[in-house]
């Protein structure tokens, strides 16, 4: 009798696993991937413009990746792998590596992002820099390249085995234990998981609670002062709404929100793939709890990289407004009033240190047959010292 119902609930398990990795995960994936590929398609817009908006750019690509990764995964998990040398091949061998790569990038650039943000808020000073943009890119570059060379060992951790049969050579995918066995690599696996996801997800939450805190005040402060101005306003006493109506200030709050509701959805969905070490320290790969555990903390996992479009149309109005002009095919309309920008109207990009300049007065000094294009470089110069006076 026990034996008929541990043979009933081995089989119901599997058919379980079976959904998940048949339907589930592809459902998930595919729509991450949809999503993702939709967000920067959005962040691409020129209203996007800010070292932040980069950031998440980053981020997004790297869950593409991620996402990109499991296919191969949950066909293996799902269907089993196919009898051939080159996908077994890289089942053993490049399959960890490709998520592990993706994965770590994108813990690592919402680090930098949460970094660059609380030194934007309580050092503003000193990002006003030419070079943060490209130093914006530096950093996404470089978190891929050392989510890379964190994850290459990972393709030690299988191999490949053959096995001759009547009917051909079958290939088989097997556990390196001549590695993993050694304390060294449990010393490494220990290593890439502290360094790697515990030390940036602390500061992710660290910094954001204190940027968290810093909006906090500021809209207590903002309270109070709208109702001191309210109740005493003179003709001296400026518009409180003012303060309200701050560009900087408003996409901060978005940026606040955004990034407390994605570090919440990344601490509750890591929470699964993060207890299996500790719930199943000592467990046998074909124990049903430990692989029902393992398919639920993969969809958890999966759900992070694949709901942030949610998140985005959820969180912000700029975003959902320039969704809905992509959907209306309105984009050509947004350029073609951007080319109709009124005369010496100020360009703004001082957000991050870019550029400020003004738009050029349409005169006939300034068209192309006109002889003043004909200028000395002492002249070119003259205007260019005047146009930095006026930015400082």
């Amino acid at each position: 009798m026990d034996e008929a119902g541990g043979s009933h609930v081995l089989h119901e398990a599997r058919s379980l696993l079976r959904i998940i990795y048949r339907i589930m995960i592809p459902t998930i994936v595919t729509s991450g991937i949809f999503g993702n590929i939709l967000i920067l398609a959005v962040l691409s817009s020129p209203i996007f413009r800010g070292i932040s908006y980069l950031y998440l750019r980053g981020v997004a690509f790297a869950h593409v990746g991620v996402l990109l990764s499991w296919i191969p995964i949950s066909i293996r998990l799902g269907r089993g792998i196919r009898n051939n040398y080159p996908s077994v091949f890289y089942h053993a061998h490049l399959e960890l590596v490709a998520v592990n790569t993706f994965a770590i990038a994108t813990i690592l650039i919402m680090a930098c992002l949460i970094v660059d943000r609380y030194i934007y808020i309580f050092f503003p000073a000193r990002i006003r820099s030419r070079n943060a943009r490209k130093n914006c890119r530096s950093f996404i570059l470089y978190s891929f390249i050392l989510g890379f060379a964190v994850s290459a060992p990972l393709a030690a951790m299988r191999a490949v085995y053959e096995r001759p049969e009547d009917d051909g050579t079958h290939f088989a995918l097997r556990e390196n234990i001549s590695i993993t066995g050694t304390g060294l690599w449990s010393a490494y696996i220990w290593t890439m998981e502290i360094l790697m996801r515990l030390c940036p997800t602390m500061i992710l939450l660290l910094l954001n609670s204190i940027v968290v805190k810093r909006f906090l005040h500021l809209n207590a402060k903002k309270k109070e002062f709208q109702s001191v101005s309210e109740k005493y306003r003179t003709a001296n006493v400026s518009d409180p709404s003012l303060f309200t109506r701050n560009r900087g200030y408003r996409e901060e709050q978005h940026l606040v929100t955004l990034m407390s509701v994605m570090a919440a959805c990344f601490m509750v969905t890591m929470i699964p793939s993060i207890l299996i070490p500790f719930v199943y320290h000592d467990y046998e790969t074909t124990d049903v709890g430990y692989r029902l555990f393992r398919a639920f903390a993969a969809v958890t996992e999966l759900c992070n990289f694949a709901v942030h479009v949610v998140i985005y149309l959820s969180c912000s109005k700029q975003f959902r407004e320039e969704f809905l002009k992509i959907l209306q095919n309105k984009c050509r309309k947004n350029v073609e009033e951007e080319d109709e920008r009124p005369v010496g109207e100020i360009e703004d990009y001082s957000r991050h240190g870019t550029t400020v300049r003004l738009t050029p007065e349409p005169t006939k000094l300034n068209s192309p047959g006109s002889s003043s294009k004909l200028n000395t470089m002492e002249q070119d110069k003259e205007s260019e010292l005047l146009n930095a006076s006026d930015i400082v």
